[in-house]
């Protein structure tokens, strides 16, 4: 009793109070020391501790003995097919083949699944030989679950599988065939069949396709017909993702988009999202994906994949926007960071891009990439100076921890920086690295900053005949490029060469398509060439075109100002940015 006691003790902490509440605990002896229980619950008591003690001195490698406890515990319990199994494969290390069948066997009588037929079938196959008869008796097996579960799935896959298994193709195909005769079953039922059908008629073999989906198809569309009659959706999918699996696009997407139609399923889609792509629809696929995430804003999966087609569309801000709803929602890492800091760049918000880097900077506070960003949004800020400070803190960082951020892309805003605060010997220096670290095989790349450095000399009025080699270089690097065009006339101009400095001119004039502030500046180009030449009409014509650009940078504004009569010039002009590419950073579960 005491051994009980401890067993009833065992059961309550392995399976919770509903094992005791299932026990009669009830005392009809007064007085009585010992606890007395009901028939059935002492059984059920009995065969729970032997599962355990089995169990524990299994663990312990005493597997002989544990299976002396496993086959107690059968002797009073049904167990569960699963257990059963691996009991019988004990029972044949230790006491033979035949014991092992014949436990299996035994667990046929008054079955109540077809599992415990599996369960002798897939052993039998497993360790069928030609002396042992083992194909017979699971044969034998096969016929009586057939018989005696007839609307199982399982019956037909286990059928089928045992024909498969042992060379009988034919008859696997005539048991589906007369298997999909049949009527008033569940969806479950046919998507079973449909599964298994896939292994009697392959359709991976080209040659024979067309023929066996003609065999697979109608199970599914048999699942698909109960599905929707009872509006199951999960099963009505599974239906779709055969028909994509097998390449029959439109049927798997009529059944996708029935079920977003009829209640708007996050699966159904997702679905849709994959199949409009995979049918070659994109504008379908965006549309989809855009109501799906209206839909379930807080799915953060596909609001990165939402993203990611807007950075494909360059629609830069609406980006910005989904990564980070999927960064409040689900939180981020460094990478997510990095990816929103590089799409701000692009937007050219300088506020929203200074305050992210500062929350980002705050995070990961010794992250040189962070801190690249941060120094980018400064210098959008025109916080050069900062900017300039901090470029060179981070090229410290990252020689050791990421030194692959010290590319060209990395000197050639460092050098801007610099040079937007007037540190020109410094900038020069950080231009000419950025120039001999450009892939040769990425020449504009390299052209870019050959103009910016050539530019900036030209405008110093320093190194004139080293500007005008690398402003000639830019331009045989990258033809037909208007910014170094116009360096080009620039350069023609400071020599004093003014016709063929206007022609440069006009040219760089000729191939922007559409002007705007940025472009103020080779208006005033132009505009100045005229006046020296001597034709202030024209002179006159230019700079009131270039001032109702509004120039956006404020020193040429001024210029302009002036030699219109309107006001006097306080800075020099800066030469024009062609911004590069910062490093490309690693895309996240949707990126850039």
């Amino acid at each position: 009793m005491v051994f009980l006691r401890v067993c009833l003790l065992l059961m309550t902490l392995h399976y919770g109070p509903a094992f005791a509440a299932g026990l009669d605990l009830s005392d009809n002896r007064k007085g009585a020391p010992d606890l007395e229980l009901s028939a059935d619950s002492s059984k059920r008591a009995t065969a729970h501790a032997n599962f355990i003690t089995a169990q524990m001195l299994e663990s312990t490698g005493k597997m002989r003995e544990a299976l002396g406890y496993y086959l107690a515990f059968l002797e009073s319990s049904v167990g569960e097919p699963e257990i059963i199994a691996h009991i019988a494969e004990m029972t044949m290390n230790y006491q033979g083949l035949d014991a092992a069948v014949k436990l299996l066997e035994g667990k046929l009588v008054n079955a109540t699944s077809p599992q415990p037929y599996e369960n002798l079938i897939l052993f039998c196959l497993s360790y069928a030989q030609e002396k042992n008869q083992l194909l017979t008796r699971a044969t034998t097996a096969a016929d009586q679950v057939m018989q005696t579960f007839p609307k199982d799935a399982q019956t037909y896959v286990m059928a089928v599988r045992l024909q498969l298994a042992t060379g009988k193709r034919d008859q696997a195909a005539q048991t589906l065939e007369k298997a999909i005769k049949l009527e008033g079953l569940t969806a479950t039922f046919w998507l079973g069949l449909g599964r298994i059908a896939q292994e009697v008629w392959p359709i991976a073999d080209p040659d024979k396709r067309v023929e066996h989906l003609a065999k697979i198809n109608p199970f599914f569309e048999k699942a698909l017909q109960e599905a929707s009659k009872n509006s199951k959706a999960g099963e009505e999918l599974l239906v779709a993702d055969y028909f994509l699996f097998s390449n029959q696009i439109k049927s798997a997407l009529a059944i996708a988009e029935a079920v977003v139609t009829r209640d708007g399923s996050l699966d159904a889609r997702k679905r849709a999202v994959r199949l409009y792509e995979a049918a070659e629809r994109p504008d379908d696929s965006f549309k989809a994906l855009e109501d799906l995430v209206q839909a379930y804003p807080r799915d953060v999966e596909h609001r990165r994949l939402l993203a990611a087609q807007y950075i494909q569309k360059r629609e830069f801000p609406k980006a910005v926007e989904q990564y980070e709803a999927a960064l409040q929602i689900g939180g981020g890492d460094l990478n997510d960071y990095l990816q929103i800091s590089n799409l701000l760049r692009l937007v050219k918000e300088p506020e929203k891009f200074d305050q992210f880097t500062v929350r980002a900077q705050q995070l990961f506070p010794t992250e040189p990439r962070v801190s690249y960003f941060r120094a980018l949004a400064l210098n959008q800020l025109k916080n050069h100076a900062e900017s300039a400070k901090l470029f060179a803190q981070t090229a410290k960082q990252a020689e050791t921890m990421a030194p692959e951020l010290l590319d060209d892309t990395f000197y050639f805003a460092w050098g801007v920086a610099l040079e937007r605060s007037s540190q020109f010997e410094a900038a020069e220096k950080q231009f000419e690295k950025s120039i001999n670290l450009t892939p040769s095989d990425d020449p504009p790349r390299a052209a870019n900053t050959m103009n910016y450095l050539g530019y900036m000399w030209l405008d110093q009025g320093l190194n004139l005949d080293k500007a005008e080699q690398l402003i000639r270089k830019a331009n045989e690097m990258e033809r037909d490029n208007a910014a170094y065009i116009d360096s080009l006339g620039w350069v023609l101009f400071k020599q004093g060469k003014f016709a063929e400095a206007l022609t440069e001119l006009l040219r760089a004039e000729s191939l922007m398509e559409t002007l705007t502030g940025d472009d103020a500046e080779v208006l005033d180009h132009i505009a100045q060439t005229y006046d020296k030449m001597g034709n202030k009409d024209k002179a006159t014509e230019y700079w009131k075109r270039a001032l109702d650009l509004n120039p956006e940078t404020e020193s040429v504004k001024e210029r302009i100002e002036k030699s219109l009569g309107i006001s006097k010039p306080k800075t020099d002009p800066k030469p024009p940015i062609e911004e590069k590419e910062p490093p490309k950073v690693k895309e996240n579960a949707g990126g850039a």
